[in-house]
């Protein structure tokens, strides 16, 4: 997995001005699950993994992909929730204070709007995992680990 770094923020344009660096991200992903450890409360974490399959040339197919999975996930979130890029093939958000039943509504709304738009055309698969806190891990490294494994 490829971290973005600033080469990558700047690729990613202002489509993905809400959308943090993977370690901004992974810093507000600790706390949050601290805070809900804390408070007794539930978190989600939602990975979307975009895979591409084509080896050809998309001549900006992927970058046009990145753009309009960037809004979509503007769109469909809430304020509340923190969206963040963990490499070029991944991306994450956090969906504080949302059981599994919410994180399901979600990724299910989610993968509903993402059927508007022909990803497959331009050769691109995108999957979309979900682990949730205490459910899944009771601290961020094991959501992480079981996010990367899933």
């Amino acid at each position: 997995m490829e971290d973005l770094g600033d080469r990558g923020q700047e690729e990613m344009g202002s489509a993905f001005g809400k959308v943090l660096n993977r370690d901004l991200f992974l810093f507000l992903l600790d706390l949050e699950v601290k805070r809900a450890r804390r408070y007794q409360n539930f978190l989600c974490l939602m990975l979307i993994k975009v895979k591409k399959f084509s080896k050809e040339e998309d001549g900006g197919g992927l970058e046009a992909c990145y753009k309009i999975l960037g809004n979509l996930l503007i769109e469909e979130t809430r304020e509340s929730d923190i969206i963040g890029s963990l490499g070029l093939d991944r991306w994450g958000v956090i969906l504080p204070y949302a059981d599994a039943k919410t994180g399901d509504h979600v990724k299910s709304r989610f993968e509903d709007a993402l059927n508007y738009y022909d990803f497959k055309t331009k050769g691109v698969e995108i999957m979309i995992d979900q682990v949730c806190f205490p459910v899944h891990g009771t601290d961020t490294a094991d959501l992480m680990k079981k996010a990367i494994g899933s």
